[in-house]
């Protein structure tokens, strides 16, 4: 009995030491790739999901949990993707991002879209901290916004890293490129150890490069806590977990709210805090949820004065068009774009990034504000000259884009893939009349300024401005041809064809 006794004794010593001394619950709400989807918009067959009045009231529900400490982040790429957001050039977006209390945000690449200046200008419009640390202003020799920044909940300090992508220069403005220089991630591994090293109990790493990118992360910087991500628009059934460090993100549009409760542990002061608990949600923000209605008619204000130009009717669409495929199959939207900018143009063949299509066509009257969200960007049009070979080139390296931006949408080709390898090219509207590519002669090629300059890292270094340039803006290029054909149709052809034979289509999931 005595034996007994003596074990239930070290038995509860033991439990009783393994008690940690001290618990910080920290409650993290993020969204990413916002796109200037201020206002309520369709999402999987149904109006009215989404809109930052929505959010606010979502957020506002999460802070009432007390037990958790919050923060509330963005991983950039606000700006960009509709009439409301493009035409006030990204001010109202953050605005409302002050109204609904962001703490922080990293830049993404579209943020330098309406030009470096225009970025400049908008620093000071915000309550919340903007940061990047690793693009660099070339005449100043300084980070474009604030490499980091160290936020206090309680007695703790949380110490926050933004990253925009290494490939900024070629996934924006073409002139940006002349103004600043990128340099990869690792630089976080820096800034994570000297947060530790001052003080820092959490260190957060709040970017803009892409998922796999933030996995590669995880590993590479061990001090991280947490990689809040966006770029990607991944849709991510959990959080991952890459040794103790935790990576999420959360699609984009703020078709959700990502809420993430993390309870870390340590035994003392002089420990690192652990993660102990993670619990997260993905909150899905669909009609049937409120809007807050002062925000609601902050943005009506503006939006009524944009409507009356943005509701002009261009042309009539015969039918729905999708772009939910458009990074990983041939798009009918975007042959029909293709197609259109190729003839007016007279170029040969016509070669865009899926990434250049951004939101679907409703079925009835294709009005001026539709066409803004379907082609939100302001890229000109360029004729370039290419050889055979170079186009071969520029399509093998399509390839390595299925299911990212950079994903090849053509005209005047008939191009195949199998297992993610280039297996045939030919030149010609029709599979009757395409003739196989010559790479020895030169096809004239019909590109925006952004695929030109080497944009979603295709192998091409045309001057936007030479020879090829057309002055020919394509949203408004399509527009004139929209006009003109005043009945919108389209379909796939097989112009473009993925096959997956001895792999596995790395777009379906398990």
């Amino acid at each position: 009995m005595r034996r007994v006794l003596c074990r239930a004794v070290v038995a509860l010593l033991l439990a009783v030491t393994a008690v940690p001394a001290e618990t910080f619950r920290l409650g993290v709400m993020h969204t990413n790739d916002h796109h200037g989807h201020l206002l309520p918009f369709r999402n999987d067959g149904r109006d009215g999901w989404g809109g930052v009045a929505r959010r606010r009231v979502a957020i506002q529900r999460e802070r009432a949990d007390t037990a958790y400490q919050w923060l509330l982040l963005d991983a950039g790429d606000v700006f960009q993707g509709t009439p409301i957001s493009n035409l006030l050039t990204g001010f109202l977006d953050l605005e409302c991002m002050n109204q609904m209390g962001y703490d922080a945000m990293c830049l993404g690449n579209h943020e330098f879209d309406f030009g470096y200046e225009v970025l400049r200008s908008r620093l000071a419009d915000v309550n919340f901290k903007l940061l990047c640390a690793n693009i660099v202003d070339r005449e100043r020799g300084l980070s474009v916004s604030q490499p980091y920044c160290v936020l206090r909940r309680g007695p703790y300090r949380i110490g926050i890293i933004g990253v925009t992508t290494e490939t900024l220069p070629g996934e924006t403005h073409p002139k940006v490129k002349d103004s600043v220089l990128a340099y990869p991630s690792p630089i976080v591994r820096g800034l994570a150890s000297y947060l530790r090293g001052s003080g820092c109990d959490i260190v957060i790493a709040l970017t803009h490069q892409g998922y796999q990118r933030d996995l590669a992360l995880a590993k590479e910087v061990p001090d991280l806590d947490l990689i809040v991500g966006g770029h990607t628009h991944t849709k991510l059934d959990e959080p991952t977990r890459v040794g103790d460090v935790v990576v999420t993100q959360t699609n984009g549009w703020g078709r959700y709210l990502g809420v993430l409760r993390l309870t870390f542990e340590r035994a003392d002061k002089t420990q690192r805090f652990r993660l102990a608990e993670t619990k997260n949600e993905y909150k899905a923000m669909s009609p049937d949820l409120p809007e807050d209605d002062g925000l609601k008619a902050f943005i009506t204000d503006y939006d009524q004065r944009i409507k009356q130009e943005m509701s002009k009717v261009v042309a009539t669409s015969l039918q729905e068009f999708s772009v939910e495929t458009v990074r990983t199959r041939e798009n009918a939207l975007a042959n029909m774009v293709a197609d259109a900018l190729r003839l007016q143009t007279g170029a040969d063949i016509g070669l865009f990034n899926g990434g250049n299509f951004r939101a679907p066509l409703a079925k009835g009257d294709m009005t001026a504000g539709d066409l803004y969200s379907v082609l939100p960007f302001d890229n000109f049009l360029v004729k370039v000259k290419l050889t055979g070979a170079k186009l071969r080139e520029c399509l093998t390296y399509g390839a390595q884009q299925y299911g990212d931006g950079g994903f090849p949408q053509v005209s005047g080709l008939r191009i195949r893939y199998v297992d993610g390898k280039l297996t045939d090219v030919r030149v010609g509207t029709s599979a009757a009349a395409a003739a196989p590519l010559d790479d020895a002669r030169t096809y004239s090629v019909v590109m925006t300024d952004f695929l030109a300059i080497g944009g979603d890292g295709f192998p091409l270094k045309e001057d936007p401005y030479g020879p090829g340039y057309t002055g020919m803006e394509q949203r408004a290029t399509f527009a004139q041809w929209a006009s003109a054909k005043r009945e919108l149709s389209g379909a796939t052809d097989g112009r473009v064809v993925f096959e997956w034979v001895n792999q596995k289509d790395p777009g379906l999931k398990d």
